[in-house]
């Protein structure tokens, strides 16, 4: 973290970002199973394997949707509270590490930020997860483990965001994984 007297820079390696939602697999992983197969048992979830080891092309296929549609999110929630809206936003791919992203070019409150930041793993991870749950949807609920796994870049930098007070400015980092704070 590099600072100056009233901004402070908080930076995460890409590489870091992808082992953090690796390692959130598991924890993950246990707590929508354990739930799901109290609740329905054990065949929706075999069932569920069975779908997906068949369907792998559609699975690839909606693998990449859900890759625009969470950038999207990210891009759409912020656009909402930017001055400026979509002309704030700009999307890509860190080609290094096959990483896609969505930038704010805007300072945003604190709040402002942290929806945009958590509004993908949200709606394309949690909310499908305890749908799959209550309806007993085996390929749902693994697909939404995996996909809000794939929110564990945006968890990290969420986390790191909660130290500091509700009063700050944030701005995401045009480069880098990570935001620029402002003091108020």
């Amino acid at each position: 973290m590099t600072t100056t007297d009233n901004q402070f820079e908080e930076i995460i390696e890409v590489g870091k970002a992808n082992r953090q939602a690796l390692l959130m697999l598991l924890p993950i992983t246990a707590l929508a199973v354990v739930p799901f197969v109290l609740i329905n048992g054990f065949e929706p979830l075999v069932n569920g394997i069975i779908f997906l080891k068949h369907h792998q092309l559609y699975i690839l296929v909606a693998f990449l949707v859900l890759i625009l549609i969470h950038e999207g999110l990210h891009g759409v929630t912020w656009a909402f509270f930017a001055k400026n809206g979509f002309k704030s936003i700009s999307f890509g791919i860190k080609w290094s590490h096959l990483t896609p992203y969505c930038h704010c070019s805007e300072p945003l409150k604190r709040n402002h930020y942290i929806l945009g930041g958590i509004m993908p793993g949200l709606i394309t991870g949690i909310l499908p997860m305890f749908f799959a749950i209550v309806s007993a949807n085996g390929w749902l609920i693994l697909a939404s483990i995996f996909i809000t796994a794939t929110a564990g870049g945006d968890f990290l930098v969420l986390r790191r965001v909660l130290k500091y007070p509700p009063d700050y400015i944030f701005i995401d980092h045009p480069k880098e994984i990570g935001f620029i704070v402002i003091k108020s």
